[in-house]
């Protein structure tokens, strides 16, 4: 197998030129530059199973020589082994939009699917998580050994995937954990998850260094950013340790002064004293709503830290950083039925979360 690597650069130009000869195509389509909401290992980590995959937005005349996915950013993981799969591919034009999928795989499929890969074994490379999110290229391909053409209307495409089997470092027919990164449109509302990268520092009497977790939230009207932090400064039971957020548009590493283990990593334009106090373990769940709009493709830094306002004991967190998300569309543009352990099923689950796809 030849496996080629699609960078973002240049899928972006392609995307530019225009839509009739759009050469490669991301759905989700507002996922290309930014990282989806959550990972999956659907499809290509299962042995025996039947996925159908409807997407709502891709460009009308586009040639499909095939589909690819990539490496989670997100999640804090590292090395994936290659591995090579046994699978077929169908598509055809579904007759429902993906916010009307079908449980019964029929109803989804169109007249006549176009087998566009007969079945036969795929390799896929190993993967790492990428230095910053989104990761650059779709490095996880599936190549097509029948074009398929797109109709000159804006249509639902169905992606019909039978796996047959796999083999790994791990042996011979597993469910294997790939970490593709992936969308979820439940919820009505666009999640932006921070990236986390570099290193807080501890809490004093504290060995583990404080670190958070944070989603940027488009609910429609207002933004909210979704909190949870660890290992900050302990409360006990005054209700003086607190948490806060640092926001900023760079960043950034300045020590704090008196310590070479503690940096604010964020420009810090703004920061938030937030609601609550931390619990006995140094820990914070919240959130923070309420924010206003800000206008889509623009890169935050953000850091939490964690004060006791009575003796001032601090420790900061790790640094995350995001790309603001549009509104969430009206109905989902894309959506997955899964048989995930039987192939032979008639139907599957329906969801609307799905891995992030380029179509070349």
């Amino acid at each position: 197998m030849i496996t080629t690597r699609f960078h973002i650069a240049a899928l972006t130009f392609c995307l530019c030129a225009g839509i009739a000869a759009a050469q490669s195509a991301a759905s989700p389509a507002d996922r290309l530059t930014r990282e989806g909401s959550t990972f999956t290992h659907f499809p290509l980590g299962r042995p025996n199973a039947r996925f159908q995959f409807l997407y709502g937005d891709l460009p009308p005349l586009m040639v499909l020589h095939g589909h690819a996915y990539r490496r989670d950013a997100i999640g804090v993981r590292g090395h994936v082994d290659n591995f090579t799969a046994d699978l077929s591919v169908a598509l055809s034009i579904a007759p429902l939009a993906a916010s009307q999928a079908s449980a019964t795989f029929q109803n989804n499929s169109g007249t006549s699917p176009t087998v566009v890969l007969p079945r036969q074994l795929v390799t896929f490379v190993a993967t790492d998580r990428p230095l910053i999110d989104p990761a650059t290229s779709f490095d996880l391909t599936v190549p097509y050994a029948v074009p398929f053409l797109m109709p000159a209307s804006p249509s639902t495409l169905c992606v019909d995937m039978t796996m047959y089997g796999n083999s790994s470092a791990a042996g011979v027919d597993r469910n294997l954990s790939i970490y593709l990164d992936g969308h979820d449109y439940n919820g009505g509302h666009n999640e932006q998850p921070g990236f986390r990268m570099g290193g807080g520092c501890a809490a004093p009497g504290n060995q583990a260094t404080m670190y958070a977790n944070l989603s940027l939230l488009h609910l429609g009207s207002s933004m909210q950013i979704d909190i949870a932090a660890r290992d900050g400064v302990a409360d006990d039971g005054s209700g003086t340790s607190r948490t806060f957020l640092c926001l900023g548009t760079q960043s950034s590493h300045q020590p704090l002064p008196g310590t070479a283990l503690c940096s604010v990593l964020t420009s810090t334009e703004i920061w938030y004293l937030l609601p609550g106090n931390n619990s006995i373990l140094g820990n914070f769940d919240g959130r923070l709503p309420g924010l206003a709009l800000l206008r889509p493709g623009y890169r935050l830094w953000l850091q939490t830290g964690s004060v006791n306002l009575a003796n001032g004991d601090l420790a900061l967190g790790d640094l995350s950083t995001l790309i603001t998300p549009p509104a969430a569309p009206s109905s989902a543009p894309a959506a997955r039925i899964a048989a995930s352990s039987d192939r032979t099923a008639l139907s599957g689950a329906v969801s609307f979360s799905v891995p992030v796809t380029l179509f070349f």
